[in-house]
C-alpha cells in the first residue's frame, strides 16, 4: 500500500486549537517499537521497521521509500507478540528488498491519536511521547491530493500557520534524533 501524508509540527497550543476544533471519530492509544542496527542502517536507507502495538493486537510494519517525498511504501502483517530482534532474511521475505540485516527493538514511542475522518483525507491529531520528549502533530493522510490540500488549508488557518512546507520531520526520525541524545 502507498501511504500519502502531509505532516505538520505542532506547538501545544495550536494542537489544543484544533482538539477543540473537531468533533473527533476515533481515539487510538498505540506504541511503536522500532528496530534498527546498532548502526542504524535501514534509518539511513528511508526503512523504518515497528512493531505497532494497539489495544493488545501487534502488527509488524515496514515502510520504504518512493519517489516521493510525502509518500512510503506501508507493508504489515499481524504477529503474535512483540519480540527484541528480527531475523534479517525474514525481513526481506517480508518486504521483498534483498539483502536486509538482522535489527533489534531500539525503542519505544507512545501516541494519543485522535482521528477525523473525511471525503479522501484523514486529519490525525497526535500526541507523541518518548524518551523524555512529549511532542505534537497533524497529519493528514489522503487518497485524494486536491482534498487533502484544502483540509491543509483549513487547518493551517486554524493555527495561524502560513509555510507552504508539507512534509515535517516524522516521528521515526524526531525518535532517532533523540535516541542518538540518549545513547552518545
Amino acid at each position: 500500500m502507498i501511504e500519502n501524508e502531509f505532516k505538520i509540527m505542532l506547538t501545544k497550543e495550536q494542537y489544543e486549537r484544533l482538539f477543540n476544533e473537531f468533533s473527533w471519530d476515533e481515539t487510538i492509544l498505540q506504541t511503536n517499537h522500532y528496530f534498527d542496527t546498532d548502526d542504524l542502517s535501514l534509518s539511513a536507507q528511508r526503512i523504518t521497521v515497528r512493531v505497532r502495538e494497539i489495544d493488545g493486537e501487534f502488527y509488524l510494519q515496514m515502510k520504504l521509500p518512493t519517489d516521493k517525498e510525502f509518500s512510503r511504501i506501508e507493508i504489515e502483517q499481524k504477529v503474535d507478540g512483540l519480540f527484541e530482534n528480527i531475523w534479517g532474511p525474514a525481513l526481506s521475505a517480508f518486504s521483498g528488498v534483498d539483502g536486509l540485516p538482522s535489527v533489534k527493538r531500539i525503542g519505544k514511542l507512545f501516541t494519543k491519536r485522535l482521528v477525523k475522518r473525511f471525503d479522501g483525507a484523514e486529519l490525525d491529531l497526535d500526541m507523541s511521547e518518548y524518551f523524555t520528549k512529549r511532542d505534537y502533530e497533524a497529519e493528514i493522510e489522503f487518497t485524494d491530493e486536491s482534498k487533502a490540500r484544502e483540509l491543509l488549508g483549513k487547518i493551517r488557518g486554524l493555527i495561524g500557520e502560513s509555510s507552504t512546507n508539507e512534509v515535517c520531520r516524522g516521528k521515526i526520525h524526531r525518535f532517532l534524533d533523540e535516541f542518538r541524545n540518549n545513547n552518545k
